[in-house]
């Protein structure tokens, strides 16, 4: 179980593989349960393909970024759970932080650019409840994640990175052995998947569950100008 050393941003990691994710799994499974995979008839027949849509904004947070984020925050010991954890975000992954520490009962503080809407950050609170204290930081993300580092170097506490984090990868990987999961049942195969890009920590947990499990699928990134952690 990791302790409360905080993650560098740009710090390596061992790599990601199906096994790992699979425990992950185990470890998330109690709180979050599988989304659907929903067959889209329109884009079915729009494309001459069977096109199926993983439904991730059913989840109580409305993102995938619960399952890095709770995951992540899962992998602390009783020490760094004590020290508390430290997030940023502008507004996605702080509402998985949020979620996981009430969800635990640790203590959180989550840094959002000033730019982050109010309605984003009325859920963080929503979600956290008592167990988080919301600091309006910053013009940009960046700005509010070097808030946050410094705040977590001078009391000792973790951070939870929203993508370039190995328990991260490993959450968000998690889409993805569902995905292939849930296919089999119909008895179906991947044949490819089109997945959202913004930090890269969902398209890193895909990668690595389908690099072992189905590596004939094509992973095709999608990405807007305008990104969202």
């Amino acid at each position: 179980m990791r302790t409360g050393t905080p993650e560098s941003s740009d710090a390596a990691f061992d790599a990601v593989h199906a096994a790992d994710i699979r425990f992950a799994q185990g470890r998330i499974s109690s709180v979050i349960s599988p989304t659907p995979l929903q067959y889209c008839p329109r884009l079915s027949e729009q494309h001459g393909v069977e096109v199926y849509l993983k439904r991730e904004d059913l989840q109580d947070v409305r993102s995938y970024k619960i399952r890095g984020a709770y995951y992540g925050i899962s992998q602390l010991d009783d020490d760094a759970r004590a020290a508390g954890v430290v997030a940023a975000s502008a507004g996605n992954h702080a509402q998985g932080v949020a979620y996981a520490c009430r969800a635990m009962g640790i203590q959180g503080r989550i840094f959002v650019p000033k730019p982050t809407p109010k309605q984003k950050r009325d859920r963080i609170r929503v979600h956290g409840g008592d167990a988080i204290d919301l600091v309006v930081t910053g013009n940009t993300f960046d700005e509010a994640a070097q808030a946050a580092r410094e705040d977590a170097a001078a009391c000792g506490a973790t951070i939870i990175e929203p993508f370039d984090s190995r328990d991260t990868v490993v959450g968000q990987g998690t889409v993805a052995a569902e995905i292939v999961a849930q296919l089999a049942s119909l008895g179906k195969e991947l044949d490819t998947v089109l997945v959202p890009v913004g930090g890269g920590g969902l398209i890193s947990g895909v990668l690595s569950y389908l690099a072992d499990m189905s590596p004939a699928t094509k992973v095709v990134g999608w990405s807007r100008k305008v990104l969202r952690r």
